[in-house]
């Protein structure tokens, strides 16, 4: 690990005093720091701040969320890498075990959201889009990058996408990039300094090269010579490679990295970025930096129709802070006067005092009219005059942007991208187009995002019914409910988290955004009602919100203190002691209502009579407390997903003593539990890759995932009905499965394992032959477990003839998925 050899020296050097005085951003993504010294430094940081709409301090809540459950037992955020390899270990287990393991019937489906559907909500989308790269022969094939959702292709301009990570596992994608010889070889960039490459269009990934820590914020590839790149890391700076990725230099004495760009038509003059502007005239070999400038963070607009201008947007504390011109090739740049005006707030008069740069924020110009310039950072803004003047040309509000006749285009831009005469946006709702930018109107913006389940969820709840009901909570786009009928409806904006339908009436859900306040719809989310806060403070940023299991109208909530209310909301009662901090999770059991548990951090606390005395702490299980599940039988049996090394522990007695539950469980994090009450105490965990069951009948974990993405689990709910386990994802939006079922599990046992391979040994060419026919996804592991060929959605019928000439000789594993389950068999290839 990177951070091991360098912690010990900077523990020496530092104080935890001067350790708080680091900008925490830079520490986030050095490697070298736990997550708990990030957490101090960070609200040291915002101690005498505001820490309102576009101060930052919200992209700071949601990091910290999801590393302090991510964060292994010595508190660190785990590389990437070291998942990689667990990964490959982990498939190399499951392939050597297949033949004495039972298959279960788990069959995991998308159930989306791909659109959105805006009733009551304020800020409707997707998910978010951090990358876009647009093939320049064939501008209907792009790709694009989602942070937690992989990497996504379409050919036929938007009208339909394929997700190309989900077997390999969705890193966080920060930028995206074609070979501009080769349009099927792809690249993105990923955290932790690390890119990967694709040659078979998406289908299979490998580690290319390593810029460094920090996020990959670029990937440039020269046009003709693509052994050249440059990449550009946020705060580890700008590197340069000459063979094709493998290995990488500092080209810039710039400790940051957000940009860099050729001059249209001569990539021997290369234009870079991070606090300074820098530019070279020999291919990258030396950079002057160009002075003039503040400095903030900065990026680069150029244009095919005026080689020589150049301009620069640069930020000041997150806000906008000046924007560049230079007519000379950017030797020299002249200020423009833009005095008293945020262009990368949320006004559209560029009046406010918001902004969160350089995490959005961008610049790119026409390349057939180099005075229309764009610029972005919650909002869109375009410039006719060279830059001028600037108007906005898009709402984060559609119905504000309705009226006052611009487009709508969900806020925080990541990336804006000119291809031709259109532009492409990536925000934190999904990837917007302009196809006419030179005519503002209310369609001035079109939304491409449709097919692209990329959906951050939070959280879930789901109604007891038949035709059930989910309303989930998600990273930017607010909270949405499901109905198999009218499919997703949007109902909250912000950043939505804990909710549920209500147990008796489907019409009625409640939801919540981040901080703990508290929403509810009475009819279907054709209208919402705020509810009081309990009292003074408020919640964590993902705040426990509960339902009482058998009494209408009856909901409870976790501050510091757990509340109670009788009337849906309307008023509330504390019904324990002050934790002393707020509350990370409040769980009510379903079979008796008077036993709750509540955890912070890693106590656990219970309570036998409803809160009428004080909560007794319970004995630790080790680390950090990920999820409570109750079993739905015995209110005294409890399993925790933790962050220690063990995963899952479970208790007999309420907490007071507890059984590790590791057993098989590869080295992910727990994040998520349910018990099924299906007669051998079923119990599911999810983690950030996978989906794992073990009853009474077994000895060890089983794998659950089939057909599910390599993707965060952040929470699990069983429809007692239907039978159905439900996941909210953390980047791939919500997927549904039949639960465990071991007599089904013998039935698709029996089928798959009449499939046969053959020839083997195989020479070139290896044909699959099923029973039946089935669409299938066929996956081929090597002996150490890695992934070296993937065909999704293949049709088989009956017989399937799959090209192995690429591989090496040696021994091999084929995985083939279907909605039959999953059956893996043997081969070499010769």
């Amino acid at each position: 690990m990177k951070f091991k050899l360098l912690l010990l020296s900077i523990t020496l050097i530092f104080s935890f005093s001067e350790i708080q005085a680091q900008d925490y951003l830079e520490m986030i993504d050095s490697e070298m720091y736990t997550v708990q010294e990030i957490v101090a430094a960070a609200e040291a940081y915002f101690a005498d701040k505001d820490k309102g709409r576009g101060s930052g301090y919200k992209q700071f809540k949601r990091w910290e969320y999801n590393a302090l459950r991510l964060m292994n037992d010595a508190g660190y955020v785990p590389e990437i890498t070291q998942r990689l390899e667990e990964l490959k270990e982990y498939n190399k287990y499951l392939n050597e075990t297949a033949q004495t393991r039972m298959p279960l019937n788990d069959n995991w489906i998308e159930k989306g959201p791909v659109n959105w559907n805006a009733s009551t909500s304020w800020n409707p989308g997707v998910g978010r889009v951090t990358g876009i790269a647009v093939d320049p022969s064939n501008n209907d094939h792009i790709i694009i990058g989602a942070n937690t959702g992989g990497v996504w292709r379409t050919i036929d301009g938007g009208q339909n996408w394929t997700p190309l990570g989900d077997t390999f596992t969705n890193l966080r994608v920060y930028s995206v990039a074609m070979d501009p010889t080769d349009s099927n070889t792809y690249f993105f960039g990923s955290v932790n300094g690390l890119i990967f490459k694709s040659t078979d269009a998406g289908g299979t990934w490998n580690l290319l090269g390593d810029i460094g820590s920090s996020d990959v914020n670029k990937i440039l590839i020269h046009p003709t010579n693509t052994n050249i790149m440059y990449a550009t890391a946020s705060y580890f700076g700008i590197r340069k490679s000459v063979d094709g990725g493998l290995t990488w230099s500092q080209a810039v004495s710039d400790s940051n990295g957000f940009d860099v760009e050729f001059k249209p038509g001569d990539p021997n003059t290369v234009y870079a970025s991070g606090r300074g502007f820098h530019k070279s005239t020999d291919g990258g070999q030396t950079f002057t930096t160009v002075g003039g400038f503040t400095n903030g963070y900065k990026m680069i607009g150029v244009s095919a129709a005026n080689t020589n201008r150049v301009y620069v947007v640069e930020e000041n504390s997150g806000r906008f802070g000046a924007f560049y011109s230079s007519n000379d090739g950017g030797d020299t740049f002249t200020a423009l006067n833009h005095a008293g005006k945020n262009f990368f707030g949320y006004s559209t008069s560029g009046s406010d005092n918001s902004g969160q740069a350089p995490r959005d924020m961008d610049v790119t110009v026409n390349p057939n009219n180099a005075d229309e310039v764009h610029i972005a950072g919650i909002l869109t803004w375009r410039s006719l005059n060279a830059g001028t003047t600037f108007t906005c040309t898009a709402d984060w509000i559609p119905n504000a942007a309705a009226g006052a006749g611009i487009g709508y285009c969900h806020a925080d831009v990541d990336i804006l991208e000119f291809v031709g005469n259109t532009l492409y946006v990536g925000t934190d709702g999904g990837i917007f187009k302009a196809s006419n930018t030179g005519n503002l109107n209310a369609n001035y913006y079109e939304d491409l995002t449709e097919g692209i389940g990329i959906r951050q969820f939070y959280k879930i709840g789901i109604s007891q019914t038949q035709d059930v009901v989910v309303t989930g909570g998600s990273q930017d786009n607010g909270t949405s409910f499901y109905t198999e009928a009218n499919g997703w409806i949007d109902w909250l904006g912000a950043d939505g988290m804990e909710g549920f339908v209500d147990k008796d009436n489907t019409n009625v859900m409640y939801g919540m955004i981040q901080g703990g306040r508290m929403y509810r719809t009475d009819d279907g989310a054709n209208s919402i009602s705020d509810l009081p806060e309990p009292g003074p403070g408020s919640g964590n940023w993902v705040t426990p919100f509960e339902q009482d299991p058998t009494v209408t109208n009856t909901i409870y909530l976790g501050y510091d203190l757990v509340y109670k209310s009788l009337n849906k909301g309307l008023s509330w009662s504390s019904i324990s002691q002050n934790f002393g901090s707020n509350l990370e999770h409040l769980k009510i059991a379903p079979s008796n209502n008077q036993i709750m548990y509540a955890a912070d951090n890693g106590t656990l606390y219970r309570t036998e009579d409803g809160g009428a005395t004080n909560w007794a702490t319970t004995t630790a299980p080790g680390g950090a407390i990920n999820s409570i599940a109750i079993h739905p039988a015995n209110p005294m049996k409890i399993a925790v997903a933790t962050t220690s090394a063990s995963k899952v522990f479970v208790s007999e007695d309420g907490g007071e003593t507890w059984q590790d539950y590791k057993k098989n469980l590869p080295n992910f994090s727990a994040l998520a539990m349910v018990w099924h009450d299906n007669g051998s105490d079923g119990l599911y965990v999810g983690m950030d890759y996978g989906i794992y069951y073990i009853d009474a009948s077994f000895n060890d974990w089983q794998p659950f995932f089939n057909n599910l993405p390599n993707v965060i689990i952040n929470e699990l709910e069983i429809n007692t009905v239907t039978n159905e386990i439900y996941a909210a994802s953390y980047g791939r939006g919500l997927w549904v499965s039949p639960v465990a079922d071991n007599v089904l599990g013998i039935e698709t046992a029996s089928i798959l394992e009449r499939s046969t391979i053959y020839p083997n040994p195989a020479n070139n060419e290896i044909t699959v032959s099923i029973p039946e026919a089935l669409e299938t996804d066929l996956r081929v592991f090597d002996a150490g477990g890695k992934l070296v060929l993937f065909q999704s959605n293949v049709w088989v019928n009956r017989k399937y003839t799959l090209d192995v000439s690429t591989l090496q000789s040696g021994l091999y594993f084929m995985r083939i998925n279907s909605e039959r389950g999953t059956v893996t068999k043997k081969f070499i290839k010769e």
